[in-house]
């Protein structure tokens, strides 16, 4: 063998040694970290355990101990603080909590956890602002939005709201009209609402009234109940009934399932179903109507759309939104009759300032008709809320 060779030789002896003494250490490192994450895992799962048996004392200390270790471990002062909140020990529980957030901004869990420790030690102004931060980054999140609801209800409950529509046609039908102007009372427990509704069309008005509730059963869990009565009946239904049930499932999801029940001269029953999704600022929505009868009149509608959300509490919003079928929720004689059509449309809701919200939408439809060229119909809807 050369020298060159063997040279060379040598050269690649050490090359692979120097890998094996690379990939050793990478080895060490993996186990290491794995060995860390247990020894993290296992000592926040026995402290939780204890926590939730009424050994609070024992968690404690179990959690300053790996915090002594591990400083920046965000769950553990997480769990730390909580039990310290759940101990009543409300101004120790700020501070970490604080800690959290400073080292994690966005941790939604930490602020949460300090939401609930402003409520509890009484601090109703500083909790509202951690909800209303909470829901600027997650408008879905069923705690940040149950206790913003009971806080804003406690102290400014009162809603006065009025609104127009129009639905203008392109075949030479004068044009609808429908107002309203209702009021809103907010109670811990949810919404109750009582509207007043008049509509002109085809030369006749009409006049409804209606009142709603929305309850709060728990975070993520509520409900919508509506009754409402026609002075006519010429174009509202002589009695009207409305009922749906909302639950948050988790993964940021929501379903509702309910039903409506519209009286003209026949009884007829709407169903609907609804999945929601919110995804950060964002939420998507489905939504489908069945009507079961004979002929046209059974029929279904699908609805779909999404919004964005902004503004500092995130309650401000923009959107658009698509139909197929009947072009929004069954209110009246006029939108039973309508034929199936598409529907595409935009709709906003803005708070202004801290006492107006201003919302409206718009959409254009067009309708299949059997004995004559396609209808197209344009609706805007606008509307101002004033909050004392």
């Amino acid at each position: 063998m050369g020298i060159d060779e063997a040279a060379r030789l040598r050269r690649s002896e050490n090359a692979g040694l120097a890998r094996r003494r690379s990939l050793l250490l990478l080895a060490l490192i993996v186990i290491g970290s794995v060995r860390a994450a247990a020894g993290q895992d296992d000592v926040l799962v026995k402290a939780r355990a204890a926590a939730a048996s009424g050994h609070r004392a024992d968690a404690l200390t179990m959690l300053e101990a790996r915090l002594a270790e591990t400083p920046r471990d965000g769950d553990a002062r997480l769990l730390y603080g909580l039990v310290l909140s759940w101990e009543g020990r409300y101004d120790e529980a700020r501070r970490v909590l604080q800690q959290v957030l400073t080292q994690a901004p966005g941790y939604t869990d930490a602020r949460v956890a300090l939401m609930n420790v402003e409520y509890w030690s009484g601090h109703s102004t500083e909790a509202l602002a951690q909800a209303r931060q909470i829901l600027a980054a997650n408008p879905g999140h069923a705690t940040a939005r149950a206790m913003r609801e009971r806080l804003e209800a406690a102290a400014r409950p009162w809603w006065a709201t009025t609104s127009y529509r129009s639905d203008s046609f392109d075949d030479g039908t004068e044009p609808w009209h429908e107002v309203a102007l209702y009021v809103t009372r907010r109670t811990p427990v949810g919404s109750l609402i009582v509207r007043g509704s008049g509509a002109s069309r085809f030369d006749m008005d009409d006049q409804l009234m209606e009142i709603e509730f929305y309850p709060r059963f728990r975070p993520g869990t509520y409900a919508f109940l509506n009754a409402g009565f026609a002075t006519d009946a010429t174009l509202y239904p002589k009695h009207r009934f409305a009922f749906d049930l909302y639950q948050s499932i988790g993964w940021g999801l929501e379903v509702s399932g309910g039903a409506r029940q519209l009286e003209f001269d026949t009884s007829t029953q709407i169903y609907v179903g609804t999945l929601t999704k919110y995804l950060g600022s964002w939420m998507f929505t489905g939504k489908v109507y069945y009507v079961p009868g004979e002929g046209p009149l059974n029929s279904t509608s699908y609805h779909g759309g999404f919004r964005r959300y902004f503004g500092s509490d995130g309650t401000s919003y923009a959107g658009l939104v698509y139909s197929h079928g009947f072009s929004r929720e069954i209110r009246n004689l006029v939108d039973l009759a309508t034929l199936p059509s598409d529907t595409v449309g935009g709709e906003f809701d803005i708070l202004l300032g801290t006492r107006l919200r201003l919302f409206g939408s718009g959409g254009r439809s067009r309708t299949e008709r059997p004995v004559s060229s396609p209808l197209r119909q344009t609706t805007i809807i606008t509307g101002l809320s004033v909050h004392f």
